[in-house]
């Protein structure tokens, strides 16, 4: 049995903008490893007790170099980033084979691991097309249906993709609850604008958090997207 009581050590210092799971095979995650995350202001934990994490770190550090390439291959088909911690001693064990989208050699300078899980993230992330709508971390491809934050997917029903997709079009007009209600649902529907009161509490659970604010409500009027 692992034992977790390392990473609580570092809880004080989690942020919600860059999640991490961290794979290990020893019983405690290399501890250099936890300080670096800690110093980066990376929000991390057990890869089984965090949800949808941007990135996973494989901690191959104590590792030798048949279970280091074991361990890799088990996660070579994550849908997210896989990046991978060796030791020096790897480096010189004539062809290593690591399957992860990169790796890092402990010891390392504060920020360049979080650099490096950023820079897959941007690799990961869908390429741009005609009609994207890109507002900061926010991607919203009109042709596939797929919304995306920070490189994450993010899942919507569909009238609250339709009402994302206005707005996010039109950053900082004010749209009445009347307006959306009959641009997004149609002259036919008979509810009331508390439909779209709901829907948008919704959006904003989805797409809103600590980091990221996009719907302003206008009071007394309805709501506007910032630009």
């Amino acid at each position: 049995m692992v034992d977790t009581s390392a990473f609580r050590d570092h809880a004080a210092a989690w942020r919600a903008d860059l999640t991490v799971g961290i794979l290990y095979d020893a019983r405690t995650p290399n501890a250099d490893l936890l300080d670096s995350l800690r110093k980066e202001g990376v929000r991390f934990g057990p890869a089984d007790e965090m949800e949808e994490p941007h990135a996973f770190v494989l901690d191959l550090v104590d590792a030798d170099r048949h279970r280091a390439e074991s361990l890799s291959r088990s996660y070579a088909k994550s849908p997210c980033p896989v990046i991978a911690v060796l030791s020096r001693s790897h480096l010189q064990a004539p062809d290593l084979s690591i399957s992860a989208d990169d790796f890092i050699v402990a010891p390392w300078e504060t920020g360049e691991l979080a650099l490096r899980i950023n820079k897959q993230l941007e690799r990961k992330a869908p390429p741009d097309e005609p009609g994207v709508i890109r507002v900061g971390d926010l991607v919203i491809n009109p042709s596939r249906y797929d919304v995306y934050l920070a490189g994450k997917p993010v899942v919507l029903a569909f009238k609250e993709y339709e009402l994302l997709k206005l707005m996010a079009a039109n950053p900082g007009r004010v749209y009445s609850r009347e307006t959306l209600l009959e641009q997004v649902w149609g002259y036919q529907y008979f509810g009331g604008t508390r439909t779209v009161d709901v829907h948008i509490r919704r959006l904003r659970s989805k797409i809103e958090d600590a980091s990221h604010t996009f719907i302003d409500t206008v009071w007394n009027v309805g709501y506007r997207f910032r630009g």
